[in-house]
Formats: C-alpha cells, sequence, structure tokens
C-alpha cells in the first residue's frame, strides 16, 4: 500500500511517497479499511514543521479518515466487510488503515465521504467541550471564542441542538458566518469590547480559539459558579473561585466514539454543516497542496484528501 509521510522536519515539500506492506489482521478486535477521504488538520502541520512530537522517521501523520472495510477480526461483530466507516485512526496518510472497532462508527449513507471526515479531530474536540468538559444544557447562555473555527463553528451547533443561548465570538469579517450558524448573540473582538458588553453573562465559557489574545475574557463574562473549557492555557479565574474550569484534552476511544456517532446523526439530520474549503486527491501532490493551504493558517472550511 502506499503511505504519505516524511524522514525530516520542514515545509510541505518535505513529504514523500512510500510502499509499505499490506496491512495485516493480528488481533480479534482490528479492523482493515480502504481509505475513501483523510481530513487535514493543523496539528499536523506543526508537526511536519517540528513544533510538537518525536523524531522518530519516517512519519505517516494523521488520525482522521472515511473508508470501506475489507477485512475484520473474529470478534469484531458489529461491522463488516463493505461498510464504510467513519474513523479515529491513524496513521491516515495512506490508502489502507488498520485500527480497532472501538475507534469506528458507521457513515451515514445521505452524507459525503468528504463531509464526514470533516467532523472527526474537530468534532470530537467541540463535542467533548459541551459534554464532558463542560455539561452544557438546555436554556445555558453558552460564550464560545473562536466560534467560527474548526472547532468552535461545530461547537456552536452542538450547543445549540441542546437548547442553549449561544454567543459566538469572533472578528468583524465573520460575522455573517457566525449569523448562519446560528449564533443567538455576536460579539466583533475587533470593533467592541466583549469583556464589558457580556460581563458575568455566560453559565459555560468554551474557549476554541488556541491562539487567543484575551487573557481576561472567561474571567470577565463568566458568572460565579459556571464553567469553563480552553483549547488554550488556564486562565486566572482567581476573582471567580467557584468557576470550574478544564483544559480540553483528548479522552478515550470510548468518548471518541460516542462523539463521532452524535456528530454523524446531526450531519445526517442536517442539524451539523461543515464548510469544504478544498478537496484534493490522495496522492503526494495532494497532500504537498493541502499542506500549502494549512500554512495559511485560516483556510475558509477543511481541507479534505479524496481518493
Amino acid at each position: 500500500m502506499k503511505t504519505f509521510g516524511y524522514q525530516t522536519f520542514g515545509g510541505p515539500e518535505v513529504f514523500e511517497e512510500f510502499t509499505n506492506a499490506e496491512p495485516q489482521i493480528t488481533k480479534d478486535t482490528q479492523v482493515i479499511i480502504e481509505t475513501l477521504a483523510v481530513g487535514l488538520n493543523n496539528f499536523e502541520r506543526s508537526q511536519r514543521a517540528g513544533e510538537f512530537g518525536g523524531d522518530k522517521f519516517p512519519i505517516i501523520p494523521g488520525r482522521d479518515v472515511v473508508g470501506k472495510i475489507i477485512a475484520v477480526g473474529k470478534a469484531v461483530d458489529n461491522f463488516a466487510p463493505g461498510e464504510v466507516v467513519i474513523a479515529h485512526a491513524g496513521p491516515a496518510y495512506a490508502t489502507k488503515v488498520k485500527t480497532t472497532a472501538k475507534r469506528l462508527v458507521k457513515k451515514p449513507d445521505s452524507v459525503s465521504v468528504s463531509k464526514a471526515v470533516t467532523i472527526i479531530t474537530p468534532g470530537i474536540t467541540a463535542y467533548n467541550a459541551v459534554s464532558y468538559f463542560t455539561q452544557v444544557q438546555a436554556g445555558d447562555t453558552v460564550i464560545v471564542n473562536g466560534a467560527t473555527g474548526g472547532v468552535g463553528s461545530i461547537v456552536v451547533q452542538v450547543a445549540k441542538k441542546l437548547g442553549a443561548h449561544v454567543i459566538g465570538i469572533g472578528s468583524s469579517k465573520n460575522e455573517t458566518l457566525m449569523k448562519e450558524l446560528g449564533v443567538d448573540e455576536v460579539g466583533l473582538y475587533d470593533q467592541e469590547n466583549i469583556n464589558e458588553k457580556f460581563a458575568n453573562q455566560a453559565d459555560i465559557v468554551i474557549n476554541a480559539a488556541l491562539d487567543g489574545k484575551n487573557p481576561s475574557l472567561i474571567s470577565d463574562v463568566i458568572k460565579d459558579g459556571g464553567s469553563a473549557a480552553s483549547v488554550g492555557d488556564a486562565t486566572d479565574l482567581s476573582n471567580k473561585p467557584n468557576v470550574k474550569f478544564e483544559h480540553i484534552r483528548p479522552i478515550d476511544a470510548e468518548h471518541d466514539q460516542i462523539a463521532l456517532q452524535k456528530l454523524a446523526e446531526m450531519l445526517e439530520d442536517g442539524s451539523l454543516t461543515v464548510k469544504v474549503f478544498k478537496e484534493l486527491p490522495l496522492t503526494l501532490t495532494g497532500v504537498v497542496e493541502g499542506h500549502q493551504l494549512l500554512e495559511q493558517r485560516h483556510a475558509p472550511g477543511r481541507v479534505v484528501l479524496v481518493k
């Protein structure tokens, strides 16, 4: 099979195509899937640049894959060859991926492979933010910082699905997009003092902006006794001693599978939309071009590789 990776850190041009042995079932819980689509994430851009991870080369990146099952282990009774699945597994930059059944959910028939692959890493992060690190309930006022990013846009839609009153924080250039996502109120950080505008209004604050430049936002807008979760660093909450704060982080395969199932159902019923910015071929050329787009940092939608 073919894989796409690199033997040194650097720019997108470091990617190479490798030929590897065909994957084989070695445990009864394993599944092999033939790749149909791969989702690209900014973590992989940073990893390729040498900012994260180890240096055991070659590195074949990726965790977001949609594919058709071609083999299952003896203990796998909930998936069968021929089914198309959404998987949080890797290395994903490959024409075939071996993983375990607990990392899969079935793709809804009405959802394209390119749409399905967009919900994996950002979707799991977003869903866990509203259901595990905080517990959004109907009637809660939820402030989402970075509301138009890959994670934030899904947080907004899941929180709305749960019945929350959602305030989206973003730049004025993304005001229309926030309204399209369904936010109830908009905060434009480049035009107004959002800390004052929404002071002490939020039951829950979710910061989905990794490089946010407003360290006092959470403490200013959250009610005492509220809860907050952030993809970024912890914030000073000394003025709100009863606020619960969690750093958003990976949990486990069980929670990932629950998140993927719920998100797939939302894609199917239309309550979740994720924009695909660019579809590229699952080839070396496609991988390189995809990472060139990731270098822009703010592509208006997801970049995916399709077979």
